[in-house]
């Protein structure tokens, strides 16, 4: 069974225990988590919320999160204790519409229809024919990376929701899950965050004039940091919106599209269309970009505070193990995986200035003292499927130790700016960071929003030791 199966979910800690992954997965806990995924799939909507309730959706991360901790060893108990709560705010699903559905065939229907949340169930049917119909393959190629109308389209949406669609396509790729990547498509496809679709375009646009010599991600992180107009152009206000009436945390203020790409994006543009991916250097710049996820996430902290994780942020780690998938894709062409390199490279600049391009701090997060002895990555792969959130945690622990993997080759080169023996503290820190306080509904209790501002870090403690080292 694999990507040709679409009516259940079948995994085996043999045959599809992904890239990075524990030593204790069992048959039993497989079993339990293939039942969670299909219950979830059934009797949940993608989305926790409507757009108009919270300025944005709110995205249902029960199926990352039971992937990423069963990868991670979790035991049946911890799968079903994790999903029931996580389940409890949890919507309907919408309805599907069979003539949506045998009609998204003709282009003109397909597009017209994009962009639409009620239309989720239709797309998610539609994609799953289509996979029946043509082979996976196929469907990445139509729908991805052929450089057609409707390809370029659905390529952009999957970085829209804070890059929700590419990790579920991701997740869908490395566990060989085919009902979980039309899903991923059809989260794709029902987003409409067109600021996304305008940067990456005038990006791309940008870049194939080469004004200007390409540069490592790293040292574009840098060069965002370093230019007034980008570090200035977002606030912390939009990582702390409440509505007046109810109190309620909302983004009806976005940082992308009300702050940076309205205040400097002219001056981002032109650092992003400097990051260019050779067809021929494809697996140097994947693990590249995989690294420099981490150093802007695990590198964002502010002394002499306690390392903490910018909840946006680490969306760049989580989201980047996926691109070894694509990578290993063999009807993938290098031309396309160099795109695709590019497009999350790119992204990953947008989201560090609107997080107010921190600063780097690789000595304090290199001191952080452990809470507790003797940590390795079994005993951080444990600690992170018992954590109680919605799967943010274990997935930032995994993407750290899936970075550490491909950037050993490389690990000489200056541009890996997270070096072999920082990846393990680095995760190491970010458990350590986590809240005992369980989630409330959608309320994390374990990160920073806005980590390139000082107002978000005040209600945090000092660390004890103020040393800071390398």
């Amino acid at each position: 069974m694999g990507l040709e199966n679409t009516t259940t979910f079948h995994f085996d800690p043999v045959a599809n225990p992904g890239l990075t992954h524990a030593a204790t997965i069992t048959k039993a806990s497989s079993q339990e988590l293939e039942g969670l995924l299909e219950e979830n799939f059934n009797i949940n909507h993608i989305f926790t919320s409507t757009e108009d309730e919270r300025g944005m959706y709110f995205h249902n991360h029960i199926a990352h999160h039971l992937v990423t901790i069963w990868a991670l060893g979790a035991k049946p108990a911890t799968l079903r204790s994790q999903y029931e709560r996580n389940a409890t705010y949890q919507r309907a699903p919408v309805e599907m519409q069979q003539t949506m559905v045998t009609d998204l065939v003709d282009p003109i229907v397909f597009k017209r229809c994009l962009g639409h949340e009620l239309n989720f169930a239709s797309f998610t049917r539609f994609f799953i024919n289509e996979i029946d119909k043509l082979g996976y393959q196929k469907v990445l190629h139509k729908y991805l990376v052929d450089g057609t109308e409707i390809s370029n389209d659905v390529l952009c949406r999957i970085y829209m929701g804070y890059v929700h669609g590419i990790i579920h396509i991701n997740l869908a790729l490395e566990f060989r899950q085919a009902k979980m990547l039309a899903e991923g498509l059809a989260q794709a496809c029902v987003h409409h965050d067109w600021w996304y679709t305008e940067y990456l375009t005038e990006a791309e646009t940008l870049a194939a004039k080469r004004e200007q010599p390409s540069l490592p991600l790293s040292d574009l992180i840098d060069m965002c940091r370093a230019d007034d107009a980008v570090r200035t152009s977002s606030s912390p206000s939009y990582h702390s919106q409440t509505r007046p009436v109810s109190g309620q945390f909302a983004m009806d203020m976005e940082p992308a599209r009300d702050g940076v790409l309205k205040n400097a994006k002219p001056e981002l543009l032109k650092i992003a269309a400097r990051f260019r991916v050779d067809p021929n250097d494809i697996e140097r710049a994947c693990a590249e970009v995989q690294n420099t996820a981490v150093y802007l996430t695990a590198g964002a902290q502010r002394p002499p505070y306690i390392c903490l994780f910018d909840f946006s942020l680490l969306h760049t780690v989580t989201s980047s193990i996926g691109l070894s998938v694509f990578l290993s894709e063999p009807s993938l062409l290098n031309e396309q995986k160099a795109r695709l390199l590019e497009y999350t490279g790119r992204i990953y600049l947008l989201t560090y200035a609107c997080h107010g391009s921190p600063e780097i701090r690789l000595d304090w997060l290199a001191s952080h003292p452990s809470k507790l002895k003797n940590q390795g990555w079994p005993e951080v792969f444990e600690r992170a499927a018992y954590h109680e959130d919605d799967g943010h945690m274990s997935k930032l622990i995994r993407g750290i130790a899936h970075a550490q993997k491909t950037s050993k080759p490389y690990d000489h080169l200056p541009e890996f700016r997270i070096k072999q023996s920082l990846f393990l503290t680095a995760a190491i820190a970010a458990i350590d960071s986590g809240s005992d306080r369980p989630m409330d509904v959608v309320t994390h209790f374990d990160f920073i929003r806005g980590a390139g501002f000082p107002e978000p870090w005040e209600r945090f403690p000092y660390r004890k030791s103020v040393r800071a080292h390398l």
